[in-house]
């Protein structure tokens, strides 16, 4: 019940300090550190009674009290209520963040200082996020199956006692099916001994009357059969201007596993890090319309059997960026990789924040290899919405004192601070530009489930690699950066793109985040000028082309050199289409 020591657990469980305790008192708290969790008076009075039962015992036995204090101990109640304080939000890993900065600051002597810690973290954005993680994680294990119950019971088995030991697990809550009327609904019983109607029929066909499960809510006394879902997620969002950590989830459930995906978890980026490769191509003349030939790799090594291709198994010849990055194109961002140079590409990467360590120095780092965690690609994700500065992410706002007097104070590096300006790693309009690529893979591309929001300020990339192992999706307006992780903790295949599982986490918190919230996207920067093109060349389109598009480009780099087209019927392909172009890589 988070109570920190014997006096923190006196005031939890009796409302009173440790000296005022009487001897039944100090025997069950004296018995707690075995196992907090499992005897605790609040969660299980039958195995609390037993084990301050077993505490008197021993006292009685090494002569530390009488008979007649044993006996009066042993006939006190064993109830208790909760003293102490009401958790009003559910931020269990950001709490754990904030002690261990706590104790970096002011050491182990902090424990006992009373202070209070005032973080970044938006309550409603912090609710949001909680609630998305648990929804897509759900719904993710929903879909791919259901693997049985916890145990089953046998017949005559006291069903009460047995769920005392079961934890609650995120909203899930443990039950005991008593009845099977029919083969729709279940009734089952709950550790409180509430009976519930449960709806099973969709997840399961062979559940049975003793059957140990989980149950979950799904709206006014109506449950459903869950299960505890062995699939994990992350979600980090952010300020993209100050770096401040609006709402950070570090896994399905804080009790279950403290380990913190959202900062500790190191995984492969995938398609997400394309994005990065792009504006580090753009930070080096190419262009939102620069064409790369989406063909097959040909390895001279004779030992390597890395065989990259695109997710569709097909290839489509000469490609756009803008288009490639919106189709997520593998082949586009080899190629691109390749003709950039790689160590162009890493001196980019690693001003954005990114540990040059974990690059790799070869052309798969254009597939995402590296390891990332979800709160390191936010930060390097804000690059884009906030104009091109590096920000550092923040969650520690103020300190203070038992005595309400501020100890400490975050200074952090903010694009508008005069006294500490966050540097610029990126031009201003290769954000800008950036930004416009990556609002065609929502509107276009593999994002479109966002499209749901009815919003135009929208934008991010998927990310899924290899084998389906981790599923990601980052993405941004210009108030707001979040990036939704979704896979296991071991190895293991989701099955599934992330724009099945990782996305739609985003869009469910993007939905209540962003709610009755104008649109805000970032403003067009000086040096960008729109240029009338060829879709198939990116040159200048013909005065008489149909089938022009307009693109952005800085003024150095717009196109000069008119395409040669047999044809202005649109997607036509041409012998000399690529005649006299400087814009083939």
């Amino acid at each position: 019940k988070r109570a920190y020591g014997v006096g923190a657990a006196a005031e939890v469980y009796y409302g009173t300090t440790v000296d005022k305790l009487n001897l039944a008192q100090m025997a069950m708290l004296a018995g707690l550190p075995q196992a907090p969790s499992a005897i605790n008076p609040l969660n299980s009075p039958e195995n609390a009674i037993k084990r301050r039962t077993h505490v008197l015992d021993r006292m009685l036995t090494y002569g530390l009290i009488t008979k007649q204090e044993y006996q009066e101990a042993m006939k006190q109640p064993i109830a208790t209520i909760y003293h102490g304080k009401t958790v009003e939000l559910q931020a269990d890993y950001i709490a754990e963040m904030s002690r261990q900065k706590v104790i970096e600051i002011f050491g182990d002597a902090a424990y006992a200082q009373g202070y209070q810690v005032i973080t970044t973290i938006d309550s409603n954005l912090q609710i949001a996020a909680n609630k998305a993680v648990t929804k897509a994680v759900l719904e993710y294990d929903r879909r791919h199956g259901y693997r049985g119950p916890v145990k089953h019971l046998s017949s005559g088995s006291n069903y009460i006692a047995a769920l005392q030991d079961m934890p609650k697990v995120n909203s899930l809550l443990p039950a005991v099916i008593i009845d099977i009327p029919d083969t729709i609904t279940a009734t089952a019983i709950l550790k409180n001994g509430n009976k519930i109607s449960i709806n099973w029929s969709e997840i399961a066909n062979n559940l049975q009357v003793g059957d140990l499960v989980y149950v979950v809510s799904n709206g006014k006394d109506q449950w459903v059969l869950s299960q505890v879902p062995e699939v994990e997620a992350a979600f980090v969002a952010m300020d993209p201007n100050t770096g401040a950590i609006l709402s950070l989830v570090g896994g399905f459930d804080y009790d279950k596993s403290s380990f913190n995906r959202a900062t500790q978890a190191l995984r492969q980026g995938g398609s997400s890090i394309k994005p990065l490769i792009y504006a580090a191509a753009l930070e080096n003349n190419f262009t939102a319309a620069s064409i790369i030939n989406d063909a097959p790799i040909v390895h001279d090594d004779p030992n390597s059997d890395w065989r990259p291709e695109n997710h569709t198994k097909e290839f489509y010849g000469p490609t756009r960026l803008r288009t490639a990055v919106s189709k997520s194109r593998n082949m586009v961002s080899i190629r691109l990789l390749q003709t950039l140079g790689i160590s162009k590409a890493i001196e980019v990467l690693t001003n954005l924040g990114i540990d040059p360590s974990s690059l790799p120095r070869g052309l798969s780092l254009a597939l995402g290899t590296n390891n990332i965690s979800p709160l390191q690609l936010t930060a390097v994700y804000s690059t884009f919405p906030n104009g091109g500065y590096k920000i550092e992410p923040y969650f520690v706002k103020q300190i203070l004192d038992s005595q309400n007097r501020v100890v400490y104070t975050a200074e952090p590096t903010t694009v508008s601070s005069i006294e500490k300006p966050a540097p610029r790693v990126l031009s201003a309009q290769t954000s800008y530009i950036m930004t416009s690529i990556l609002q065609d893979v929502i509107n276009t591309g593999s994002g479109r489930t966002a499209l749901q929001l009815g919003r135009k300020d929208l934008a991010g990339k998927t990310g899924t690699t290899n084998d389906y192992v981790d599923a990601w999706f980052a993405g941004y307006n210009r108030d707001i950066v979040a990036t939704a992780w979704m896979g296991y903790d071991e190895t293991k295949s989701l099955k599934e793109y992330a724009w099945k599982s990782a996305l739609p986490m985003w869009v469910y918190f993007m939905e209540q985040a962003l709610k009755g919230k104008p649109n805000s996207s970032p403003e067009q920067p000086q040096g960008i000028v729109t240029v009338k093109i060829d879709p198939i060349t990116g040159l200048l389109a013909s005065p008489e082309q149909n089938d022009a598009i307009y693109e952005l480009f800085t003024e150095n780099t717009a196109p000069k050199t008119m395409a040669k087209r047999s044809t202005t019927t649109a997607g036509a392909q041409a012998d000399n289409h690529l005649i006299e172009s400087d814009n083939l890589f």
